[in-house]
């Protein structure tokens, strides 16, 4: 049986949603939250050496939240350059959705390889509902710019 992506395309062996055939008339699909996760080989060890981002991804569509008007799209970046922080996310909230609010536009997060499944249910439940994640707040990581 060959697997489907959620766009309903027959995908790539070996890969998870790479269509085998490209259907450049199909849309892009709407996401309303994406999720930015360094995933790479320089932010892992042995306690990290998990695929934090297929890990997410199971964890969206367990919580109903991989398609549809309030999509979570994760997508995994290998290097976000904040490597004293290890593995590092960073979220985007578009703004053609409910709920969505300028100061929830961009999130930052640290250390969230040390994160249960729970703390990123949190997170994902909060932003798709348009509010700050309360237990999370020591993870964020402060908007500021550096001036040398």
């Amino acid at each position: 049986m060959t697997k489907k992506n959620s766009m309903g395309s027959d995908v790539v062996e070996g890969f998870a949603c790479k269509p085998k055939e490209l259907d450049k008339n199909k849309p892009i699909m709407f996401s309303a939250v994406q999720i930015f996760i360094c995933d790479g080989h320089r932010c892992q060890d042995e306690k990290t050496s998990d695929n934090l981002a297929d890990k997410i991804r199971e964890i969206t569509k367990e919580l109903g939240y991989d398609k549809g008007e309030n999509r979570v799209k994760v997508t995994r970046t290998y290097c976000n350059g904040a490597c004293r922080f290890k593995k590092f996310a960073y979220v985007y909230k578009n703004a053609n959705t409910a709920n969505f609010t300028p100061e929830q536009s961009f999130s930052a997060w640290k250390r969230v390889h040390e994160w249960t499944d729970c703390q990123w249910k949190e997170l994902i439940i909060s932003l798709v509902e348009g509010r700050e994640p309360e237990s999370l707040k020591n993870f964020r990581v402060e908007d500021k710019i550096y001036k040398e």
